[in-house]
């Protein structure tokens, strides 16, 4: 990747629905060449998906939750982090070093569906020992932006 991609990627980063002719103006390539490297970028993996960020309490998704989680033994450690995948409520799921084996970014409607999930889902995998729930009261800063180097 040279300066010309990471300026694209940090264009991207800010507006996924910004044009290739309105990125190519903005970092003087012509927009063939911003189309090229886009497909380029997705192609290497380095550009993995194209979202729209979504106001969570708007969706009525407004309860924020980071969930520790001990697992007793290695066998299940993969097992949950496949398990985790195709539950919605999860939004990452992290492997991690310490007291915990695993730390969970999860939305929920509420404070009861929050509890079903711990309880229903969390909980109830073979391995999951205890867990740990910080309940996120305000936040002030939430990104997906990576903080890229653009010096030469």
């Amino acid at each position: 990747m040279d300066i010309n991609d990471k300026k694209i990627i940090k264009l991207l980063q800010q507006n996924a629905r910004m044009t290739h002719k309105n990125i190519g103006l903005k970092i003087r390539l012509p927009t063939s060449t911003v189309s090229d490297r886009i497909r380029a970028l997705s192609t290497a993996g380095i550009i993995k998906n194209t979202v729209v960020q979504i106001d969570p309490s708007a969706v009525d998704l407004s309860t924020l939750a980071y969930i520790s989680v001990l697992i007793d033994w290695m066998e299940t450690n993969k097992d949950f982090g496949i398990a985790v995948q195709s539950i919605p409520e999860v939004m990452e799921c992290h492997r991690i070093t310490g007291d915990w084996s695993y730390l969970l970014k999860v939305r929920a409607r509420d404070n009861i569906q929050l509890e079903e999930l711990i309880s229903s889902k969390i909980k109830a995998f073979p391995g999951v020992t205890r867990s740990e729930t910080i309940f996120v009261l305000k936040t002030d800063k939430e990104t997906t932006e990576l903080a890229l180097d653009l010096t030469e």
